[in-house]
């Protein structure tokens, strides 16, 4: 007998242990259903013996025996005692089912016959019964374990912070979350029937032969390594190849990804035509590398094929030469059952190989899965973090330095700065400066690689996550909303928030007659990315958003730099009241907006330059008064 048939070393067990550990009990379960059965199924093979004697071959001539002595009919096998006992364990199963003088009458055959059909129907029954449960059970373990590895990547990526959401590529992301974790999920459902069941079918097949023809059987055992060790190398090229493939589906999927999101660019200059054929490049280069492997794949599956019929034609070869010699296998009732379950294992085998296939391909989304798992989370709630009970004595900067992975030089250098309770600070600087990164430091999208910034004198990172972000409301420069009505997007900023305090948000932020003018009001879809409505529409939402959160720090990242004058004039009206009684950090591009800061942080190449007021800095006349004087001049 053989060991049920592994599968290669690859990532699939590493990444997945944890997810089946949980479940072991009824994985244990899962095999005791696959074996029970494979033994089911196999064991109809041995009636087939028995029954053929009775009813298509003549009755014994000097004995009533079915069969005859192993002394008699031929000298001792290569295995000696082991055949004696085996010969002994058919006498008694057929004496189970014929009885001790069986008879041949055709009264006795029709007897026989509807024994051995009944015996079937029962063994039919387990068999299904028990396959039923295998197949539901095992399906429903592995959807539970993709699950819980579903939840886990995308509770890891909302996990991380915007150092690595601003390095990334989002096709190559969906690809990963999307394909990799199909095919995972695929390979999981296909290895407990090809990797365990089909294992346990060819077994049990190779032992009831063995049974019948021990020499010819254990012929086929010993050639299984002729099997094994090229298909193994084969496997080697399909992990290695797989993984490349992934990783160039993932930059087509970034073409396309692309190529849709800037639509509208990509018409506007008439560039269709080179997108799609930079998009066909890559899926051709994708598809070579991919036959590359599927080529692997193929010459293992004939491979096993050639290994079968070869196989196939042995096992004729020594029973041929066995019956030739002593006659040991001259009757019908003894080739019939034993070329059956021979048939049984081989293709069992061929199931296996293709499992083992399937297996090696998935070895590259196993680890890019296990790559994107492995990805540090640099943003870590302390364990005795403590909880935020407002902003108190201001916000500080000390020492602040900041540095993008890949990022060249430092994005803010020693940063020292001071915002102050319920005053509004406007900070400013040319592209590049590091205002964006300032105010994700503020708001723990990121952390400093030096310094700190205190709240109320405490630092931000001894503060939990939660308590900190109830404290501030942030608009950013691109509005974003979700593919859903315009009451949960606003309720976004509070879930429990009822429809007075929805109202009451939407009129501070200049939305409400617009809303309620709509035919389907609050429930109104918005569209992929709020498409449906103007741009100053969506930000008014945003800002309607922003007051329903509430907090004691506002955050406005250049919220109207995007939009033309009529409508920076509503929405700049919704954001004075938005800022009333607030402690407001505001990202300028356009200089009239903050002429009423109480100050303004001037900032160039990550540095602090120039910090005052609108009238002190112009009496400076440095760094704010030559971008002042710079877009007057735009202006005019």
């Amino acid at each position: 007998m053989i060991r049920p048939v592994n599968p290669p070393p690859t990532g699939l067990r590493r990444l997945l242990w944890p997810y089946a550990r949980p479940y072991l009990g009824m994985l244990m379960l899962v095999l005791v259903l696959g074996t029970v059965t494979a033994l089911a199924q196999q064991s109809a093979y041995l009636l087939v013996k028995p029954t053929w004697q009775v009813l298509f071959e003549d009755p014994p001539q000097e004995s009533v025996a079915i069969v005859e002595p192993v002394a008699e009919q031929a000298e001792p096998g290569a295995f000696g005692g082991i055949e004696d006992q085996m010969q002994a364990a058919k006498e008694w199963a057929v004496e189970r089912v014929l009885g001790k003088s069986p008879d041949y009458s055709d009264e006795g055959r029709r007897d026989l016959l509807l024994r051995v059909c009944g015996l079937v129907a029962i063994i039919a029954l387990i068999a299904a019964a028990t396959g039923y449960a295998f197949i539901l059970l095992s399906r429903w373990v592995t959807m539970h374990m993709v699950l819980g590895l579903r939840m886990d990547i995308a509770r890891h990526l909302m996990g991380l912070s915007m150092r690595y959401h601003g390095k990334r590529r989002f096709g190559d992301l969906l690809t990963r979350v999307g394909a990799d974790v199909n095919q995972t999920m695929m390979v999981m459902q296909n290895a407990l029937r090809e990797l365990v069941q089909e294992p346990l079918l060819a077994i049990t097949a190779l032992a009831g032969a063995f049974v019948l023809a021990p020499q010819a059987t254990a012929l086929i055992v010993v050639g299984l390594p002729i099997l094994i060790i090229p298909v193994s190398s084969l496997f080697k090229k399909v992990r290695d190849r797989s993984t490349k493939s992934l990783g160039q589906l993932g930059e087509s999927m970034q073409a396309l990804a692309q190529m849709f999101m800037g639509i509208r660019v990509v018409k506007a200059f008439r560039t269709e035509e080179r997108e799609l054929e930079r998009y066909e490049g890559l899926q051709r280069r994708y598809i070579r590398t991919n036959l590359k492997m599927v080529r692997s794949t193929a010459l293992s599956q004939a491979w096993t094929l050639l290994y079968t019929h070869m196989g196939l034609a042995m096992v004729l070869l020594i029973l041929g030469w066995l019956t030739l010699r002593d006659g040991s296998h001259s009757r019908s009732s003894d080739l019939l059952p034993f070329f059956l379950l021979i048939s049984r294992a081989y293709s069992s085998i061929k199931v296996i190989t293709r499992g083992w296939a399937k297996i090696a391909e998935s070895r590259g989304a196993c680890d890019r899965l296990r790559e994107l798992l492995a990805e540090p989370r640099d943003i870590i709630e302390r364990p005795d973090a403590g909880v935020c009970e407002g902003l108190g004595t201001g916000l500080v900067f000390e020492d602040v330095s900041f540095t993008y992975p890949d990022g060249g030089a430092a994005a803010l250098r020693d940063l020292n700065l001071e915002v102050r309770p319920g005053e509004t600070l406007a900070v400013v600087g040319p592209s590049g400066s590091g205002k964006t990164t300032l105010m994700d430091l503020v708001a723990r999208f990121i952390e400093p690689d030096g310094g700190r910034i205190l709240v109320n004198g405490g630092d931000l990172r001894d503060l939990t996550f939660d308590s900190w972000t109830e404290q501030f409301a942030m608009v950013n420069q691109e509005p974003f909303l979700f593919h859903t009505t315009l009451e949960e997007n606003v309720r976004y900023g509070k879930q429990d928030a009822s429809q007075e305090e929805l109202e009451q948000a939407a009129r501070a932020a200049n939305i409400l007659e617009f809303i309620e003018g709509l035919p389907a009001g609050w429930k109104t879809d918005v569209a992929d990315g709020g498409s449906r409505l103007s741009g100053g529409q969506r930000q008014r939402l945003t800002i309607a958003r922003a007051v329903l959160h509430g907090g004691e720090l506002l955050l406005l990242d250049e919220a109207t730099s995007a939009l033309d004058t009529e409508s920076e004039a509503v929405v700049q009206e919704a954001l004075d009241h938005l800022m009333v009684d607030k402690t407001v950090i505001v990202i300028a591009h356009r200089l009239s907006t903050i002429r009423n800061a109480d100050r303004i942080a001037v900032m160039e190449e990550g540095r602090l330059v120039e910090l005052g007021s609108h009238e002190e800095l112009l009496a400076k006349g440095s760094v704010y008064a030559r971008l002042h004087d710079l877009q007057f001049a735009e202006n005019a």
